[in-house]
């Protein structure tokens, strides 16, 4: 499931995923909000909390993920990950080497200077 999170500073869009994480859901719910913040701002700092197993992810929420990206690949300004998974945490590294922008991992206890960072 994704949930928005609600108390985020304005300029920080955020997402907290639990349980199995479908396609309908990042076109319910990502996506809209994502693309809202991008045609209001032009920027996004984007922060998602994956606190479930990275294999409860669809084929689906992938790929609409990665279409997300590429859609808005000028806009990204911060992205933060936040997740209990080494291997996650090590992919969102690697990725700041090919995303525009900043991007930066954070375990789940460090949520609230994920924010922090997203905010400035």
């Amino acid at each position: 499931m994704i949930e928005q999170m609600k108390d985020l500073p304005a300029n920080v869009v955020g997402f907290r995923a639990t349980g199995k994480i479908t396609k309908e859901e990042f076109d319910t719910v990502l996506i809209p909000a994502v693309d809202k913040v991008a045609d209001a701002t032009g920027k996004i700092n984007y922060l998602f909390v994956l606190d479930t197993d990275v294999s409860n992810m669809s084929a689906g929420a992938w790929y609409d993920d990665m279409k997300l990206g590429l859609k808005h690949l000028l806009q990204w300004r911060k992205i933060a990950i936040a997740s209990g998974q080494d291997g996650v945490n090590r992919a969102t590294d690697i990725a700041k080497h090919v995303m525009p922008g900043e991007v930066r991992s954070f375990t789940l206890g460090e949520i609230d200077e994920a924010v922090n960072w997203l905010s400035i």
